[in-house]
């Protein structure tokens, strides 16, 4: 199994799936996990060669062979994780994943949830929106698309070139993952704004990719075995990865990173942004619309459920487990 992504909690994921495979059939079934044996670019090539047998990694990596992938990393102004995996595994999500991959003759399984990404980072702090015209900041994806329409010039750096840039001024702010991969970059050392929330990208999905044939090959045993593997996976990640962000956080604050919440006409025109993307690429792929506009009925279904249930906070007293505020 090939791994496209090196940060810690990614590669983690991957070898504790392999791991727990092993481990469910009593040593029979055995994954070996190599580190960005090929490119993200290339993979559907190496499957289809049989260079390697699966590959774990995020949906939205395959965006250059299907751009209709990339809403299945988690999109701009998504679902939190759990409403993303409901959506997933109760609302079609996952359907709809797999008829887009059905193109290529491709067979994905659901792994892995981590939570929001930071917004970015930045060497001097963003007043409004003006602020992004001709700014240069590393992006990716959807995120990269919409930032484009507000005058960003953006750069889809690998995350070890993002420090360098930083230093030597090449782009003047990135977003790339969660603060506890960041945190693993050394971007706090050279850029102190750090803004909330990820809009980008408000979760990240991990999957194992293999070709359809490969895993019509399985025995229903190594079938079940391998679904197992990712519902482990699943439940550690998610737990395990907001862990981590707390624990990133304090640091960031022991080295004096200033935190931000994005102005609020910013937000504003970051969604519109974000609308217009998402518009006209469904109106080019009619797989890409059937899936998104299942995905809004389910949304529109929950946000139903969540009107019901939300618990409104009173009193002057802050009780535990409530949200802090974001720190200016």
């Amino acid at each position: 199994m090939n791994s496209l992504l090196y940060p810690k909690l990614f590669g983690e994921a991957g070898e504790r799936f392999a791991e727990t495979v092993r481990r469910l059939s009593d040593g029979r079934f055995v994954i070996e996990v190599h580190d960005r044996l090929v490119l993200d670019q290339e993979t559907f090539g190496a499957l289809e060669s049989g260079l390697i047998d699966a590959v774990w990694g995020s949906a939205g990596h395959h965006h250059r062979e299907d751009p209709a992938l990339t809403i299945f990393s988690g999109f701009p102004f998504g679902p939190d994780p759990a409403v993303f995996t409901a959506w997933m595994q109760s609302g079609g999500g996952g359907d709809a994943l797999q008829a887009i991959y059905a193109r290529h003759g491709m067979k994905s399984l659901y792994c892995g949830i981590l939570p929001s990404e930071g917004g970015g980072w930045f060497l001097e702090p963003i007043d409004g929106i003006e602020d992004f015209d001709g700014l240069a900041m590393r992006s990716f994806g959807y995120g990269a698309r919409v930032l484009q329409r507000l005058g960003v010039i953006a750069y889809e750096l690998p995350g070890q070139e993002i420090r360098p840039a930083l230093e030597t001024g090449l782009i003047d702010a990135a977003e790339f993952s969660l603060p506890s991969i960041d945190a693993e970059l050394g971007i706090a050392e050279i850029a102190g704004h750090l803004y909330f929330p990820g809009w980008q990208q408000p979760v990240t999905s991990l999957e194992i990719l293999m070709p359809e044939q490969r895993w019509a090959a399985l025995s229903d045993q190594d079938k079940a075995i391998l679904e197992a593997a990712c519902g482990d996976t699943l439940s550690w990640t998610a737990s395990e990865a907001v862990a981590r962000q707390v624990e990133a956080l304090d640091r960031f604050r022991t080295m004096g990173v200033e935190f931000h919440r994005w102005p609020d006409d910013v937000l504003l025109a970051l969604r519109k942004a974000w609308d217009e993307v998402i518009a006209e690429d469904v109106a080019d792929d009619p797989v890409l619309a059937k899936a998104w506009d299942d995905y809004l009925r389910f949304a529109d279904d929950f946000a139903d459920w969540q009107s019901r249930t939300d618990v409104e906070w009173a009193g002057s007293t802050r009780q535990a487990g409530e949200p802090q505020p974001i720190e200016e």
